[in-house]
């Protein structure tokens, strides 16, 4: 098991502003997780991975955020202390399944914040039919670029004349290891 303990995890308000109503936290450990990370990220499509300074941003549902460094885990948006232990359990038993089926995972070593909004657009069907409940294509690529709507929310993009801009949509997708934030 890589991650076996956690020695000490706080959990704190924000200190710029102590009234928001979300909690942060803060794991540490003695062991070294980083070599998980190539397969955390292929696995739970991280948000940003930056792998010479190893540290891996995995992006949840209702602003939430957990980060991962080498000897730490920080949890971003918490709405209250059994949330965010909850996830702090989640991740550790993500970390440690996924490492311990890493001879069956591809490694992941780019992440979705290299996805260019431009490239989406590109390949949707420019209809700003709103169909998708976006006012333009390019307020749904944003939206899909950062994991809030799944691709089957633009309606045009499953009609046959399209099936070409879809399939190479979700190519580029799949190349940054892209997952609706629903997904997980």
């Amino acid at each position: 098991m890589l991650l076996d303990r956690i020695d000490n995890f706080d959990i704190f308000r924000p200190k710029m502003d102590s009234s928001k109503e979300v909690l942060h936290a803060i794991a540490t450990f003695q062991g070294d997780i980083s070599p998980s990370f190539p397969y955390v990220n292929a696995e739970l499509g991280g948000w940003d991975y930056d792998q010479t300074n190893q540290v891996l941003l995995l992006k949840l549902s209702d602003g939430k955020w957990i980060t991962l460094h080498p000897n730490k885990i920080a949890i971003r948006g918490a709405r209250d202390m059994e949330e965010a232990q909850a996830l702090l359990a989640w991740v550790q038993g993500q970390i440690n399944d996924i490492y311990a089926r890493r001879e069956t995972i591809t490694p992941r070593y780019v992440s979705q914040a290299g996805l260019k909004i431009m490239e989406i657009l590109k390949l949707l069907p420019m209809t700003n039919c709103k169909a998708c409940g976006y006012p333009t294509c390019m307020a749904y690529a944003a939206a899909l670029r950062e994991g809030e709507i799944r691709l089957e929310d633009c309606p045009p993009l499953w009609e046959e004349k399209y099936r070409e801009k879809r399939e190479k949509l979700e190519a580029y997708l799949k190349s940054y290891g892209w997952r609706a934030l629903d997904e997980f």
